[in-house]
């Protein structure tokens, strides 16, 4: 079985967001599904806290590098 290495990206655009614990549900939900698949491997995780996707470009956002 070929090992496949998955890394996750969680975000959230407002700081209010992050009061809800928007992001470790977000991680809840990657680490659940990687976990049902064959052979997927999580090897990295990222976080953007308070970046809006809409008004930041993608080659300007760090964690996208």
């Amino acid at each position: 079985m070929e090992i496949k290495r998955v890394a996750c990206l969680y975000r959230v655009s407002t700081t209010k967001q992050l009061d809800d614990n928007d992001i470790p549900m977000q991680k809840k939900a990657c680490r659940e599904f990687i976990a049902k698949q064959d052979g997927w491997v999580l090897v990295k995780e990222y976080e953007e806290k308070g970046v809006s996707g809409y008004k930041i470009s993608a080659h300007e956002r760090d964690k996208l590098q």
